[in-house]
């Protein structure tokens, strides 16, 4: 009776092992993802979820077959962020300035379609501005010329004169022509100045007209 109870209770402990394991292995998914990641250390480990420590690094997801499914990338350092918001702001400003400059470029045509019917229009301004302008300047020239002689003549009265009162006069209207002389070489190089910008401009429009206008850039 011992053993045969023996044996009975034997057989019944078996039986409960062998159902909890059966649940058990119900229980678990027939595919359940399987972790592998790395310590500090260096050493390997596996489990059925992620290790939050490990979320710094790349994670290695594996099916219960022990097959690699995915692999998840570590996420981005500090400076890897910063030199991406860097480099996407970077791209935003060049993408900015090209849209600029197309806008620039036709504006640019607009403006020189509107002055100009041909490139021999552009010369014939050069042209009349050219004479205009030169014309200020030789009339400037002699002017200064005339003003010269005048004071060389002063000069020369000042010299023989032998009262104090008529060099003093002298004096005056001396300094009266310096003043003279000194505007006109100044307004002559005001003008010389303009003269070298309006020339300037009509090259960059010839330039441009050429470029935009005629061979269609932009």
């Amino acid at each position: 009776m011992v053993m045969s109870g023996g044996r009975k209770r034997g057989s019944v402990w078996g039986h409960g092992v062998f159902w909890g394991l059966l649940v058990l292995v119900l229980a678990l998914p027939a595919h359940a993802d399987i972790f592998r990641w790395v310590d500090d250390d260096g050493t390997v480990h596996y489990s059925n979820t992620p290790q939050p420590e490990a979320s710094q690094r790349e994670r290695r997801v594996f099916d219960s077959r022990g097959l690699m499914r995915e692999i998840i990338p570590a996420p981005p350092t500090l400076e890897e962020r910063e030199q991406a918001r860097a480099e996407q702001e970077q791209a935003q400003q060049e993408l900015e300035a090209a849209r600029q400059a197309r806008a620039d470029r036709a504006a640019r045509e607009r403006q020189l379609r509107q002055a100009y019917e041909n490139l021999d229009e552009i010369e014939e301004l050069r042209a009349r501005r050219e004479a205009a302008i030169g014309g200020d300047i030789e009339r400037s020239e002699a002017q200064e010329k005339t003003l010269v002689r005048e004071r060389e003549r002063i000069r020369r009265q000042r010299a023989d004169s032998e009262s104090a009162t008529d060099r003093e006069r002298f004096e005056v209207q001396l300094e009266d022509l310096e003043e003279r002389i000194a505007r006109e070489r100044a307004y002559r190089q005001g003008q010389e100045d303009r003269l070298a910008a309006i020339q300037q401009r009509l090259d960059l429009d010839r330039e441009d007209y050429q470029r935009l206008v005629l061979d269609g850039e932009g």
